[in-house]
């Protein structure tokens, strides 16, 4: 599925895998909001899950201004509905959300593009980003993670407790921390980013089975976006499909060329992307 605007071009797609009986997974590709969501909690209450934080986004697709409180609010009621389902199931539900959010509808003819991005997270799905070279083809060597898994793997990494090595050896990868529908609540992450580039959004049923490095090959070897989403999709089904597979791939072009470095800041409690900070500011441009 592919939206376009003359900065923007964006596709979505989304399959079952392999192994599931159904797709638990969500995406969102709609106004300027690429969201991806897995859920968890077995059968139908996964898929649920997924779908009802999925409708809650699809709502701020629809309105014309987006701010972090508006995000917040939409991630609380989302909060509230899956909770809501795991007691209605006997358990809990949930569903991870993570993706590209503009703070301003895109217009119909590009114009007026927001000098900066909303990327939010919860859980252990992912959201990377690709500068372009001159040809606007994403450079692979440029990949990196905007996104930080809530996980425990991650968490013992990040602690120093352990190495990378020793982490993904000995702490399975699926052991997260947060999800949307938690009975202890969410805090969400929340990223300025600088809109240029490729992003890709995408479930852990790509990366599980597909390294960065062939992510990245894929990536800069497929300059159309739904060309993209096609062969990373395929590249996870040949190397097992053991889980639902959902990958956003948003190209952006901006009226002017960015000059520094391309980065993302991770933003302090209540900091919106208007009344950033000094210190967020700088770390964009360092």
């Amino acid at each position: 599925m592919m939206s376009e605007h003359p900065h923007i071009r964006a596709a979505m797609g989304s399959d079952i895998g392999k192994r599931r009986r159904n797709n638990q997974d969500t995406g969102v590709n709609e106004s300027g909001v690429y969201m991806v969501c897995d859920g968890m909690g077995g059968g139908i209450g996964g898929e649920r899950a997924s779908a009802l934080t999925a409708e809650q986004f699809k709502a701020v697709a629809s309105e014309p201004v987006r701010s972090r409180q508006i995000i917040e609010a939409v991630l609380d009621a989302a909060q509230h509905d899956v909770y809501e389902l795991g007691q209605d199931l006997g358990g809990v539900a949930g569903t991870t959300a993570t993706g590209i959010i503009l703070p301003a509808r895109p217009a119909d003819d590009g114009s007026e593009q927001a000098p900066l991005w909303y990327v939010v997270n919860v859980g252990d799905s992912r959201t990377y980003h690709f500068d372009f070279d001159g040809q606007g083809r994403a450079v692979a060597s440029s990949i990196s993670h905007i996104t930080k898994d809530h996980s425990q793997r991650q968490q013992a990494i990040d602690s120093g407790l352990m190495s990378p090595q020793m982490a993904n050896a000995t702490i399975p990868r699926n052991v997260i921390t947060q999800c949307i529908g938690a009975p202890q609540g969410i805090k969400p992450d929340f990223y300025a980013v600088v809109p240029s580039g490729r992003f890709i959004v995408c479930s852990d049923g790509l990366y599980s089975e597909v390294a960065d490095a062939k992510i990245a090959t894929i990536s800069q070897a497929n300059l159309d976006p739904q060309l993209a989403v096609e062969a990373l999709i395929r590249a996870a089904l040949h190397a097992g499909g053991d889980d639902n597979i959902t990958v956003i791939v948003v190209d952006v072009w901006p009226d002017a060329p960015y000059g520094e470095p391309w980065h993302a800041s991770k933003l302090d409690d209540g900091e919106e992307l208007e009344t950033i900070g000094d210190v967020t500011l700088d770390s964009l441009h360092t």
